[in-house]
């Protein structure tokens, strides 16, 4: 949610009885994580979410004097930050894409997994939610029993929640279902599209981190986002050239004004602009409803 999940959503979902989260991009500056987390801890507890691909000093450094939670450290090696995260006495939340990953998390020592499946909208993995929440709910079982699990990916309704916590998850990691909210970051061009959005309108892509020129590991975390004119162009076109994608996105190229909304499949179930404590409460309260049948 780097870049969509700002202090006021963090606030917000924190102040519903979730864990709101501030997500930092690639290039957010230290400033910007102190004015946001100030913001966010009028909700109360709340969390800074990290991509450690990109991870400078500075910025960890920023995020650790923010005095969150949790932080999590996603995209990458987690192991070079932990000790540093607890010594602050901040948790440490892995989310994983694969098994690799998971027995990577593990030997780090974090606190938490976060199963992310490639449901998920933004930069994800390439395996589905429910297959390698089984695989890892399966393996933290045998080797690591005592590791809360949350899942992402696909949960936008009480049913989702459910369906984690019937299954023997901890939490789920909710991003798509927050994103029409008034508290969440974009226009309202980009909230009115979450709305309209069916979950088959969302692709697996690298192209907008091509035309970016951002530095990413597209063969493991592509990106979901939903479709355009750029993506149909682009998408599938394997002869495509950095070069052609970057004039195709610069002021004056022929998408630059195409609307980049980054999604999970569950963005078919965001079909009103709620407020986002009134959808992280809507979720809880439909979920214990049917956990009661068990």
């Amino acid at each position: 949610m780097a870049g969509r999940a700002g202090g006021d959503l963090a606030a917000a979902v924190s102040r519903a009885g979730g864990l709101g989260m501030i997500g930092v991009g690639a290039s957010t500056s230290p400033e910007w994580i102190r004015e946001q987390a100030a913001v966010a801890r009028e909700g109360g507890n709340f969390g800074i979410g990290l991509m450690v691909w990109a991870l400078t000093e500075e910025v960890f450094d920023a995020a650790v004097e923010a005095g969150p939670t949790v932080v999590s450290l996603a995209f990458g090696d987690p192991s070079p930050w932990v000790v540093r995260a607890h010594a602050a006495g901040i948790s440490v939340v892995a989310p994983v894409n694969d098994m690799p990953q998971v027995r990577q998390a593990l030997e780090a020592e974090v606190d938490v997994l976060c199963v992310q499946g490639t449901d998920a909208g933004g930069h994800t993995g390439r395996i589905g939610t429910m297959p390698l929440m089984q695989q890892v709910l399966g393996y933290t079982a045998v080797h690591a029993p005592g590791v809360p699990i949350a899942v992402a990916g696909g949960v936008g309704t009480g049913r989702g929640l459910a369906a984690v916590l019937a299954a023997g998850a901890d939490a789920a990691w909710i991003g798509t279902a927050l994103l029409a909210s008034p508290e969440s970051l974009g226009s309202e061009e980009l909230k009115a599209a979450a709305v309209t959005s069916s979950s088959r309108s969302t692709v697996l892509t690298g192209i907008y981190d091509r035309a970016e020129q951002v530095a990413w590991d597209t063969a493991t975390w592509p990106t979901r986002t939903v479709r355009n004119d750029f993506v149909d162009r682009y998408g599938d076109d394997a002869s495509v050239t950095d070069e052609e994608l970057v004039a195709a996105r610069a002021p004056g190229g022929r998408y630059a004004d195409d609307l980049k909304l980054h999604a999970g499949q569950a963005v078919g179930l965001v079909r009103q602009r709620e407020p986002a404590g009134e959808t992280v409460a809507r979720m809880a309260q439909e979920a214990g409803e049917l956990l009661k049948r068990f």
